[in-house]
């Protein structure tokens, strides 16, 4: 069964909510908690599919509960949804970074209310899959080493007590002399091989014509042997792979008289590194498996984005808007002072409610990139940093020359408005600039920043530099078989670009 747990102080919200929830998702169980520490406590020890999280609390506020539930291994993955009477863009913006998932106004409209919710536990099954599919190839993963690691154990301990047999051939290929251990590595015994078998005729097995081959020219030619690993079959017909290692030997005069080498047996390895290949490749083809996911998982999401946006847009906005008029109405009849002046204040309200329902549209689905392309959506995402925060932004391209399917664009977005989002929250800067290029084949997007910058080697990985959102955006390259480059130091900014093939 899933579950919902609701933080709020008043007990009269919580009541509230906990009624609309018991009718709204009849089949959810409802946890209740009048503290955030308590809250703390039941997320840890019920894992909910979602939390709907109150700001103004004594003692710890919803910001501070957020932090610590995020920061936890166990409710990290958790939707968070603030459910606020704090309507400030701040307060949002500040909720968002923090880690929330979103963020509803009270009072709020209940239609909206169960839609986010929904929405919220949708991802919730999606991401629980995708952390349970990561955590299988985990396990397949240590499995495999495990298996290879003790088969490479086994034979490093049969190379120690070194199964192997010395032999000696004359100028002609034929054994003049084999070690005892012969027949417990190729069935035959010393009585059936010495003066009646040929080197590279016995045992070879009949397939490995080419090695066959390449050994006798290398015996006419009075070579060395290196360790040439060739299959050879056994007495009973089984597959054994062999090294073999020897030199010429002379008489007395300088004539050549024959070969003496070594054979060891190398079957276990050599067994041992196919299995190794085959586990590889599905492993390879595993990974391939959750990145096509991941991309429908994104690709979903954006869909969902869709749907809340339309509903705000179609439904709770234009119900505002109405309202609005009505009261514009209302203004025009003489009222009295008191009643004028509350009047007002409730047409602001409104406003600011549409200004906000608009702002949150935008956020969630970005029409801007729908209707007209990429580089227009990055310079609306860039106007807005600059209103939000203060800091100058600039962008160039060629609007025309960039045109994508509607996929790619909200992929490169994304991943654009991820690379933006760090340099708001960690770089210091005062100056954005986002360049795009297209070229033959690929489109380059380069985000420069002139912030504190960072000390980055190839070697450091995502995590040292900018926790899930690098990685986030390197999964998605990698989906779309493109690349990212970092070029930053210390004190003297930073720069990414992502070359994508198109």
């Amino acid at each position: 069964m899933e579950k919902i747990l609701a933080i709020d102080d008043n007990l009269d919200n919580l009541e509230y909510i906990s009624e609309i929830l018991k009718v709204d998702f009849p089949n959810h169980q409802v946890f209740l908690s009048q503290s955030g520490i308590e809250g703390i406590q039941i997320a840890k020890r019920e894992l909910p599919d979602t939390i709907l999280l109150d700001i103004l609390m004594p003692v710890m506020d919803g910001f501070e509960v957020c932090n610590i539930l995020k920061r936890n291994e166990s409710t990290r993955h958790i939707p968070v949804v603030f459910l606020s009477a704090l309507n400030e863009m701040s307060s949002r913006i500040k909720g968002l970074n923090i880690g929330a998932d979103a963020y509803i106004s009270k009072p709020f409209n209940r239609a909206e209310f169960k839609a986010q919710i929904n929405v919220m536990l949708r991802i919730k099954i999606a991401e629980d899959l995708l952390r349970k599919r990561n955590e299988n190839l985990e396990i397949l993963i240590k499995k495999q080493a495990v298996e290879f690691n003790s088969a490479e154990n086994r034979y490093l301990k049969v190379t120690e007590y070194a199964l192997e047999y010395f032999w000696e051939v004359d100028r002609n290929r034929r054994f003049t002399y084999v070690s005892p251990v012969v027949e417990q590595i190729t069935g035959f015994s010393i009585d059936e091989i010495v003066e009646k078998k040929y080197l590279f005729d016995f045992c070879v097995y009949h397939e490995n014509t080419d090695s066959k081959e390449f050994l006798i020219t290398v015996f006419e030619r009075h070579e060395n042997l290196t360790g040439n690993e060739v299959l050879y079959k056994h007495k009973n017909g089984n597959k054994i792979w062999l090294s073999i290692s020897g030199f010429p030997f002379f008489d007395g005069n300088g004539s050549f008289a024959g070969y003496i080498g070594v054979n060891q047996d190398i079957t276990r390895r050599r067994i041992a590194e196919e299995r190794n290949i085959e586990h590889s490749v599905k492993i390879i083809e595993y990974q391939k498996k959750l990145k096509r996911l991941y991309y429908e998982l994104t690709i979903t999401e954006e869909k969902e984005r869709r749907k809340i946006a339309e509903y705000i847009h179609d439904g709770f906005g234009q119900t505002i808007s109405i309202a609005a008029l009505k009261l514009s109405f209302i203004l025009s009849e003489e009222l009295s002072p008191k009643v004028n002046k509350t009047v007002h204040e409730a047409a602001e309200l409104l406003r600011n409610a549409i200004s906000e329902s608009r702002t949150l549209v935008y956020d969630l689905f970005h029409p801007i990139l729908y209707e007209f392309g990429l580089v227009a959506a990055i310079k609306w995402k860039l106007e807005q940093i600059g209103n939000n925060f203060g800091i100058r932004t600039n962008i160039r391209a060629e609007e025309k020359t960039v045109v994508l399917n509607l996929d790619i664009r909200i992929l490169i977005f994304r991943m654009v408005s991820e690379l933006l989002n760090n340099i708001i929250k960690y770089a210091e800067a005062d100056l954005i600039l986002v360049e795009i290029t297209k070229k033959p084949g690929i489109i380059l997007i380069s985000v420069i920043d002139n912030g504190k910058g960072f000390d980055y080697t190839e070697e450091k990985i995502f995590s040292e530099l900018g926790g899930f959102g690098l990685f986030s955006i390197n999964e998605r390259l990698e989906i779309l078989q493109g690349s990212m480059k970092i070029d930053s130091e210390l004190s003297k900014g930073a720069k990414i670009t992502l070359t994508i093939p198109i």
